[in-house]
């Protein structure tokens, strides 16, 4: 007769395990894993597993995912099937030998609407699932709950990689009301109506707890572990545009957020280019003052600029409206309000425009045009180089096509660099000589594997 499964606690809640505990286990460079009844005598032994980080990632980001596999060595193979039923509805199937007690990293793709519940559900399995006892394949798998014939698995740590994180513009609550040309304003003070703030809420559902373990609970557990147990979890964002509504977001979760900037890499790879000014020929350019808030102090400490060659200019939004003050502007040491204005550049001098994300452009192309109507004979010959970390062109073709109109436009002097962290929109810029796409497999493989 199998085992006795052990009474759980009610009301369940997981034990996590902490961070900390987790990655001096896997600094030890390997991890013994063994099936265990809960008296304390084995089931069946299971090899004893090097920690290697195992990789899996939706389908749509496969192509940042196999060069980041060699990079960090993952030669886990094919992990995850991501099937679907006749209906279209998912039906993903996963290995769960090659997860067991392994740091596994989830490259998880936010653009693919249509791959979200998959991929949620992949989270929230990873961190505890029950392996059915072979007997119960005579009754179709249909008994192993309530009876306990079962094992419960999970992995040693789960970091999921969220390279662009699509609902981030909407971290707050602002009031809305409707005029009565039903059109939405956020200016009128007693609005009825309040976001929805989805950077929040999705956060939120990807750090929910884990499922329990289910019926009667299981008759051994796969990892040595006590049956509550539960694996440390990370959101990782790359250049996240409002990085503390999304930390309190998980707020009362055992969920870590990391939110890594990629602004300060490029900046050191800029740097290093050949055709690097200097500092005294350098200028730095944020679209807005929030911008400036954000990456201001990397300029300084990766490029050495003064002051007075990091600018900003100012920008005001109402609803959909975005309007832009035609001056340049720079701190003084006496706060936002009170600026120093730059008011000419020279031919020797090079300005780089940076910002996290563009859906269109306008903005960017925006700020070249008034960098250029402040140099000597019309600019056109100033050097100007852009910088987004995510190119999301709204995720549509003729939206890409009409912001390389707009770089052809500045002429050969104008160069787009960007990240591949938006495949969608950056594979399609690949051949365009004006542009570079920085891949980000080097930058995740040094934080997160």
């Amino acid at each position: 007769p199998p085992p006795r499964p052990p009474q759980l606690r009610a009301p369940w809640r997981p034990e996590v395990g902490s961070p900390s505990s987790a990655a001096r286990r896997l600094r030890q460079g390997h991890m013994g894993i063994a099936c265990c009844s809960e008296s304390g005598g084995p089931v069946r032994p299971v090899e004893e597993i090097k920690v290697s980080p195992v990789l899996i990632a939706c389908p749509t980001l496969e192509g940042l995912a196999k060069p980041l596999r060699e990079a960090v060595g993952d030669k886990s193979g094919s992990v995850v099937s991501w099937e679907s039923f006749k209906s279209g509805d998912p039906n993903p199937r996963f290995s769960f030998r090659k997860v067991l007690g392994k740091k596994v990293v989830f490259l998880l793709d936010t653009v693919a609407q249509n791959r979200m519940f998959e991929q949620l559900s992949l989270v929230q399995v990873l961190q505890g699932f029950p392996v059915p006892d072979e007997s119960d394949a005579g009754t179709k798998w249909k008994t192993y709950a309530r009876s306990g014939r079962y094992a419960w698995g999970r992995v040693a740590h789960l970091t999921v990689v969220i390279p662009w994180y699509r609902p981030c513009q909407m971290e707050r609550v602002s009031r809305w009301d409707l005029a009565d040309d039903g059109s939405w304003t956020n200016a009128e003070a007693s609005g009825g109506y309040l976001d929805v703030p989805s950077a929040q809420t999705f956060a939120r559902l990807l750090s929910t707890p884990p499922l329990p373990p289910p019926g009667a609970g299981p008759s051994s557990v796969a990892d040595g572990r006590s049956v509550d147990w539960r694996p440390p979890m990370e959101l990782f964002f790359v250049e996240l545009h409002e990085e503390e509504p999304v930390q309190a977001a998980v707020r009362g979760t055992a969920c870590q957020v990391r939110a890594e900037r990629f602004v300060p890499y490029f900046l050191g790879r800029f740097k290093a280019e050949a055709a690097y000014p200097g500092a005294e020929s350098m200028y730095v350019l944020f679209p807005d003052h929030g911008a400036f808030d954000r990456y201001g102090a990397a300029v300084f400490e990766q490029l050495g600029l003064p002051k007075d060659h990091v600018l900003w200019i100012k920008k005001s939004r109402v609803g959909g409206d975005v309007k832009q003050v035609q001056k340049l502007f720079f701190d003084t040491g006496k706060g936002e309000g009170d600026p120093g204005e730059k008011t000419s550049f020279v031919a020797s001098d090079h300005v780089l425009v940076i910002d996290d994300f563009t859906n269109s452009g306008s903005t960017l192309f925006g700020a070249v045009a008034l960098v250029r109507s402040l140099a000597a004979n019309g600019g056109g010959d100033l050097p100007v180089s852009i910088f987004v970390s995510h190119l999301v062109a709204a995720y549509d073709k003729q939206v890409v096509d009409k912001l390389v109109e707009k770089l052809r436009g500045c002429g050969p002097k104008c160069k787009f660099y960007t990240t591949n962290s938006v495949p969608l929109t950056t594979d399609l810029l690949l051949e365009e000589p004006q542009v570079e796409v920085l891949s980000i497999v080097d930058f995740l493989a040094a934080r997160v594997c």
